[in-house]
């Protein structure tokens, strides 16, 4: 039997823990929000970089979201805290999902192509873990939001700027195009992000959760990241931009939606207007002296339009917003009424007056006009595509896509593959690289099988904060639900995934809407790895494909600009320096081809042309280059130039090259060879040449 002091001694494995101190405790917090505004400094480097588009880019983002995994699991007590069941499936689907592209170099021919779309989605997968790992809280996630509302705003108000007040933001050397583009480089891309931000800003404009003093600014940047979506005359943008607010407003009902309307329109729709009678901003000359005046007179009407959305929201969350905040601020009668009445009566209403209206054989004309491929919006002034359905070619782009999934229906024909298969399939001369549908696209590239990964992340996302908005902090929720199905329809008509500025934001929001509140991780999430290191060093392993990818795509990219300035020491410098990182981008060879082919080493430049060819089979560029180095070296270049023909019946190149090589004499073909080198490399078509 134990003595009386053998049961006051304490157990010989308890250990008294010390509360954590002050300094601990901030250093903590300062973590956290570090980890937490990585993604929304992930943005903006990702949107000043040509919207995230190049390898490169993507490759070095992906290289600090690891590199924070990285510390977050060698540093912190509890890494994966966050970790719950839903999230860990969509994990598990995304990461399954970057698996099959890589995989898909096995049978797609194209390592390189591979690789690259790898990279993207590990970017996505890198960015999804580390938010998803930091526990869920609603301060944490209004914190977010106003993170994110604050850089989407920031960059819609830098491509303003640059528009508007030119002079000020130069960008002409940057790529100016009619629509604004900057600084993502791809207007329906820059539309799409201004719909976010509209909707995020909406939000924290309505929320009475939120302090005054937010929600005067949220009202003021309304009417700028309006007009920046004007001037990206992205039909596709704008329309989601409705949706998502409709869908904000039916699924949040925040209580302060009717003030803060009352304070946004006005000044919005003055901004709108001074926007849409500027038909010089967009024009071919931003710097003219007419484009000048009027872009000034839009800046002076944002500016006024934003001053009147601040005073109006000042003043209306002084009465307003005091007088939604009483518990019977509705009448005792709109009270009683059940919800389906309030939103049902309007609806039906409006369903009867637009049958009255001729509503369903005006929606049949512009579906016959959306699915005629060959219809193209009224061009005549910019603007006037705003009115019209025309789907600009997506259809076709389309139909080869699905023609592309029957050909390979379970595991598609491998990433990045729909740029060729459109080459040789296409029915016009539209070149293009994209399908301009995720989903599509997916099942073409990945199959039925990448679809299904795709879908089950997305589902996971959208349910995941639908169910949230359940809750009473719904109008967050319902903010963040409008703002990922704004995405997803948008990514069905357009190459959202392309631009990770845009889509990173799905995986930010998703990651950390899908993670659990402290404590219900479950005891393998709460407490601290056993392995901790082996994990730390796998996402150190993960980093090492983004790093050679994104250096040897830079190096390519210097190498494809010295050759095309006409500097072939330094481009064969810089494409050797390229192989030496990563040996599989046929570009590479192309760049050292050319140049040896232009400093007068035939065979040397038929030896890197054909080493281009084993890694681009299926890429009509590569056996165009070999055509013409077979014919430098005094062999016949019918044959691949009969390839390249076929690979892209519809290429300019490859029709001139064919018909030129049939006729020349066997004698005359080095010069033939000469002329059709210079015509390729001055049309900007090449693989190279669109690095």
């Amino acid at each position: 039997m134990a003595s009386a002091d053998s049961l006051s001694e304490p157990a010989p494995d308890a250990v008294e823990i010390a509360p954590p101190t002050r300094l601990e405790l901030l250093s903590r917090r300062f973590g956290v929000l570090a980890l937490l505004a990585l993604g929304p400094a992930a943005i903006l480097y990702l949107a000043f970089n040509k919207g995230g588009y190049f390898p490169n880019t993507q490759g070095f983002a992906a290289i600090i979201f690891a590199q924070a995994l990285v510390l977050r699991t060698m540093l912190s007590e509890h890494p994966f805290e966050g970790y719950s069941r839903r999230f860990t499936v969509a994990l598990i689907a995304l990461t399954l999902l970057a698996v099959l592209q890589l995989a898909s170099a096995l049978w797609s021919h194209s390592t390189a192509l591979a690789l690259d779309e790898y990279t993207l989605t590990l970017l996505y997968l890198l960015a999804f873990a580390l938010l998803g790992s930091l526990p869920r809280s609603w301060l944490r996630m209004r914190w977010l939001v106003h993170a994110l509302a604050v850089v989407l705003t920031g960059v819609c108000l830098a491509g303003l700027i640059s528009r508007v007040l030119p002079h000020v933001w130069p960008t002409e050397g940057e790529g100016y195009t009619a629509r604004l583009a900057y600084p993502l480089s791809y207007w329906n891309a820059l539309g799409v992000t201004a719909a976010m931000a509209t909707i995020l800003l909406v939000h924290l404009s309505s929320s009475l959760l939120e302090r005054r003093f937010v929600r005067i600014l949220a009202a003021m940047s309304v009417p700028a990241t309006a007009t920046t979506l004007l001037l990206t005359y992205s039909r596709g943008g704008i329309l989601v931009a409705i949706m998502g607010l409709l869908v904000y407003a039916i699924v949040g009902r925040p209580r302060a939606l009717l003030s803060s309307a009352i304070a946004i329109l006005p000044g919005t729709a003055i901004a709108l207007r001074a926007a849409y009678d500027a038909t010089l901003l967009s024009g071919g000359t931003p710097k003219s002296a007419a484009a000048v005046v009027q872009g000034r007179h839009v800046a002076v009407m944002v500016g006024i339009g934003i001053l009147l959305a601040g005073g109006l929201r000042a003043a209306l969350s002084l009465r307003l917003d005091r007088w939604l905040t009483r518990p019977h601020a509705l009448p005792e009668r709109l009270r009683r009424l059940p919800r389906g009445a309030l939103l049902g009566g309007p609806a039906a209403l409006a369903v009867i007056v637009l049958l009255a209206l001729g509503a369903p054989s005006y929606v049949s004309r512009q579906y016959h006009r959306f699915a005629d491929s060959n219809a193209a919006p009224n061009q005549t002034q910019l603007r006037n595509r705003l009115a019209s359905a025309s789907s600009n070619g997506r259809v076709a782009l389309w139909k080869v896509a699905a023609k592309q999934f029957d050909a390979h229906p379970l595991i598609g024909a491998g990433a990045g593959t729909f740029h060729s298969y459109w080459d040789q399939h296409r029915a016009e001369a539209q070149n293009v690289v994209d399908a301009h549908n995720l989903y599509l696209q997916t099942l073409g590239e990945e199959g039925l099988v990448g679809l299904a990964l795709l879908i089950v992340v997305l589902l996971s996302i959208l349910v995941t904060l639908a169910l949230r908005c359940r809750r009473p902090e719904r109008s967050l929720y319902a903010a963040l639900f409008a703002v990922v199905l704004a995405w997803a329809v948008h990514a069905g008509v357009d190459w959202d995934w392309q631009v990770p500025a845009v889509t990173i934001v799905v995986f930010i929001l998703g990651g950390a809407a899908l993670a659990s509140p402290r404590g219900e991780g479950g005891p393998r999430a709460a407490s601290r790895p056993r392995n901790a290191t082996l994990i730390a060093l796998g996402f150190l392993a993960l980093a090492v494909a983004p790093l050679f990818v994104g250096v040897s795509y830079q190096r390519l990219q210097a190498a494809a600009a010295a050759l095309r300035n006409g500097h072939c020491a330094v481009a064969k410098q810089r494409a050797l320096s390229s192989i030496s990182l990563l040996a599989v981008r046929p570009e590479a060879y192309e760049v050292l081809g050319y140049c040896d082919l232009e400093q007068g080493f035939p065979a040397e430049g038929l030896a890197a042309m054909r080493k281009a060819e084993s890694y681009a089979s299926e890429n009509w560029s590569a056996h165009y280059g070999l055509a013409i180095a077979l014919a430098a070296d005094q062999l016949d270049p019918r044959p691949e130039a009969q390839r390249a023909l076929q690979l892209n019946p519809h290429e300019a190149l490859t029709i001139n090259a064919a018909q030129a090589f049939d006729r020349a004499p066997p004698g005359f073909r080095q010069l033939v060879a000469a002329s059709v080198m210079r015509e390729g490399l001055q049309s900007g078509s090449l693989s190279l040449n669109t690095l």
